[in-house]
C-alpha cells in the first residue's frame, strides 16, 4: 500500500470568507498597489503573521531556557553531593 502525501501546493477553496466593506476596500487597495491578486495578498499576509507568531513563541521558549545551561551549580547542589551521586 502506497502512502499519500499532501504538499503545500494543494488547493483548498474557501467560499465562506466574509469581511467588512472597509477591509475589502483595503484589500483592493493592497492588491492593486502590489499588482497581485487579492488571494495572493491574503496568503502572504497570513504567512507573514503566522511566521511572526512562530518566531515570538520560539523566542519565549528560548527565554525560558536562559541561564539553564550556564554550568553554574544550583543552590540545592554542592560539589560534595555531586561526587557522592557519581560514586553510587
Amino acid at each position: 500500500m502506497q502512502a499519500v502525501h499532501q504538499t503545500d501546493t494543494s488547493k483548498v477553496i474557501r467560499k465562506n470568507f466574509t469581511m467588512p466593506r472597509r477591509t475589502a476596500r483595503e484589500l483592493d487597495f493592497l492588491a492593486e498597489s502590489q499588482h497581485k491578486k487579492q488571494s495572493q495578498v491574503i496568503q502572504e499576509l497570513i504567512h507573514e503573521a503566522s511566521e511572526a507568531l512562530r518566531n515570538e513563541l520560539r523566542l519565549a521558549q528560548l527565554k525560558k531556557l536562559k541561564g539553564a545551561f550556564t554550568g553554574l551549580i544550583g543552590d540545592e547542589q554542592s560539589i560534595q553531593r555531586m561526587k557522592s551521586d557519581r560514586a553510587e
